[in-house]
C-alpha cells in the first residue's frame, strides 16, 4: 500500500486531533494518487518501431499519390471520351463530316461560278485537320462552335458569290446541320468542365506530393543530424527513400546501432503528419471517384439522347462506343481501388500513431 506523505505544515503543528485527523482524510486521496503517479517509470520508447512504421506509412503514401496522379493525367477512359470530339469518326453514330458534306451538296449542285471539287477539298481538309487550321482548342479537337463558326462563313461566301444560291439554301443547311452540331456542342462542354476539373486534382495531387516531401524531409534530418534539409531541396521523393529512408534499409542500420532512448529519431508530430496525408489522400481519391461519376453519368445521358434526336443514327456503332464506355469507366474504377491502396496507406497511418503514442 503507498505510504501517505503529509505536507510539512501539518507535521509543524498547524494543525492537530481531530481537525488534522479530517484535512488528512481529505488529503490522503489526492496525496496518494499524486505520489503514485510521480513513482511510475516512463514508458521505453521503441525507437526501432517507430521508424520502421514511419517508412512503411511514407512508401505506402507515396505509391498512392503516384497512382493517382498517373491516373489523372494518362487514363484509356479520358483518351476515349476525348476522341469523341473529333467531327471525323463516327463513334457517335453519325460523322460530323459526312453530314455536313451531305447537307453541303444541294448547294453545291446549284453553284456555277465555284469548283465544286476544289470547295470540298477545302472543307474536308479543315474537319479532317482541325487543328492545322488555326483554331485554337482546350481539347484535342477544337471546340465544336469552332467548326461550325468557319464553315458557315465557307457556305455563306456562296450565296454572295453565287447567284442561284438563295439565303434560304444557306438556311436549310444551317438547319440540317445544327441538330448534329449541337451534340457535339453539349458533348465539348462535357469534356471541357472534366478536363478542367482533372487539371485542379493534378495540381493538387502534386501539392500534397511536395506535402509528403517534408514530411520525409523532416524524418530524415531528424534520424541523422548530419544532414540538412536544403540538401535534400532537390531530390526526389523516390530517391529519398531509396537513399534515406527504405524500410528494408532502415531494418538493417537499426539491428546494428544502438539507439539511445533519450534522443529524438523522428518528428515529434510524426502521428499528426501522418493523420493529415492520409486524411489528404483519402479526399483526393474521393474526388477522383465522384469527378468520373458525374461525366460518366453524363456521357451516358447524352448516348441515350441521341436516339430521339438523330435521324438515321448508326445505333449499332452508338452501342459498341456505349460498351466501350463502360467497359473503360470500370476498369478506371477497378484500378483506382487496386493502385489506389488506401486501405493499406490507412492502415499504415494506424501503425505510426500506435506504436509512436505507446498504444499496444
Amino acid at each position: 500500500m503507498p505510504r501517505t506523505i503529509v505536507p510539512a505544515c501539518y507535521r509543524a503543528g498547524l494543525t492537530t486531533g481531530r481537525n488534522f485527523v479530517i484535512t488528512l482524510a481529505i488529503l490522503s486521496p489526492l496525496l496518494t494518487t499524486s505520489f503514485v503517479a510521480s513513482a511510475q517509470v516512463p514508458q521505453k520508447r521503441d525507437h526501432k518501431a517507430a521508424i520502421l512504421s514511419i517508412a512503411y506509412f511514407i512508401e505506402s503514401a507515396n505509391n498512392s499519390v503516384n497512382s493517382l496522379n498517373g491516373l489523372l493525367k494518362k487514363d484509356n477512359y479520358r483518351n476515349k471520351i476525348t476522341t469523341l470530339n473529333n467531327p471525323v469518326n463516327n463513334e457517335l453514330g453519325f460523322s460530323l463530316k459526312n453530314e455536313i458534306l451531305a447537307a453541303l451538296k444541294p448547294i453545291l449542285d446549284k453553284a456555277k461560278r465555284t469548283d465544286h471539287k476544289k470547295f470540298k477539298v477545302v472543307i474536308e481538309n479543315f474537319l479532317s485537320n482541325p487543328e492545322e487550321n488555326g483554331i485554337s482548342s482546350v481539347k484535342k479537337y477544337l471546340p465544336v462552335l469552332g467548326i461550325f463558326s468557319t464553315v458557315l462563313s465557307l457556305v455563306g461566301n456562296l450565296v454572295i458569290s453565287e447567284r442561284n444560291i438563295t439565303r434560304e439554301d444557306l438556311n436549310q443547311f444551317i438547319a440540317k446541320v445544327q441538330q448534329y452540331f449541337s451534340q457535339y456542342e453539349k458533348l465539348n462542354l462535357i469534356n471541357e468542365q472534366f478536363g478542367l476539373q482533372l487539371q485542379k486534382l493534378v495540381e493538387r495531387s502534386e501539392e500534397l506530393k511536395g506535402d509528403l516531401k517534408e514530411f520525409l524531409a523532416d524524418c530524415i534530418c531528424t534520424m541523422d543530424r548530419s544532414i540538412t534539409k536544403s540538401s535534400l531541396q532537390n531530390v526526389q521523393v523516390e530517391a529519398l527513400l531509396q537513399r534515406y529512408y527504405d524500410p528494408q534499409k532502415l531494418m538493417s542500420w537499426l539491428d546494428t546501432s544502438r539507439l539511445k532512448q533519450e534522443e529524438t529519431y523522428y518528428p515529434f508530430d510524426a502521428p499528426t503528419s501522418a493523420k493529415l496525408l492520409t486524411a489528404g489522400i483519402k479526399k483526393l481519391q474521393k474526388e477522383f471517384e465522384a469527378l468520373y461519376g458525374d461525366n460518366y453519368r453524363l456521357l451516358k445521358e447524352l448516348i441515350a439522347s441521341l436516339k430521339n434526336t438523330i435521324p438515321d443514327l448508326d445505333e449499332d456503332q452508338l452501342a459498341k462506343t456505349n460498351q466501350d464506355i463502360d467497359r473503360l469507366y470500370n476498369d478506371s474504377r477497378q484500378a483506382d481501388v487496386t493502385n489506389l491502396n488506401i486501405s493499406q496507406v490507412d492502415d499504415r497511418m494506424n501503425t505510426v500513431c500506435r506504436v509512436i503514442n505507446g498504444r499496444n
